[in-house]
């Protein structure tokens, strides 16, 4: 009858350091950072993305109404445009930005760019410019004359978790 009582208690006391550990464990995981992208809109409406790498703008050029995209990399807390492609050049448009410049499938591609842009950044859309902004493969169209402030930040995945929940 010891015996058995020993063995319980050994049982239990395996039992209750397994359950002290992953507590332990979830609450450091809760508290590792993450990098978190947020798209909010001037209407209020607001997006996170958790451990978003990268993302892209396109719309219809208000005068040529052709295409553009640009995309952007993150890394740490900056944003940094990396390339950009369009259908024609217009006044103004650079011809030597980045590494190379070159022409497939009717686009003009500039890759190589990688220029800061900082923390955050501010954009608004037309009447008429069909912006969206697609997010690690995820497409969403934009609503028209309407301002957006895109930013990236570190948060712990608890933080990231509540702002993810509060914007659902």
């Amino acid at each position: 009858m010891n015996s058995k009582k020993r063995g319980h208690r050994s049982g239990a006391l395996v039992f209750r350091s397994t359950v002290i550990i992953i507590i332990l464990l979830c609450m450091a995981f809760l508290l590792i950072p993450f990098q978190v992208l947020t798209i909010v809109g001037e209407g209020g409406e607001e997006s996170a993305h958790i451990r978003a790498s990268e993302f892209s703008l396109k719309w219809k050029h208000s005068v040529e109404k052709e295409e553009w995209e640009e995309f952007f990399v993150l890394k740490d807390t900056e944003i940094f445009l990396t390339d950009t492609r369009f259908k024609t050049f217009g006044a103004g448009v650079p011809s030597d930005v980045g590494t190379d410049t070159f022409i497939k499938d009717g686009w003009v591609y500039m890759t190589g760019i990688h220029r800061s842009i900082g923390r955050s950044f501010y954009f608004r859309t037309g009447k008429t410019t069909e912006h969206r902004i697609t997010v690690d493969g995820q497409s969403v169209k934009l609503k028209a004359n309407s301002s957006y402030h895109i930013t990236v930040d570190r948060l712990k995945l608890f933080q990231a978790l509540l702002l993810k929940i509060r914007v659902i």
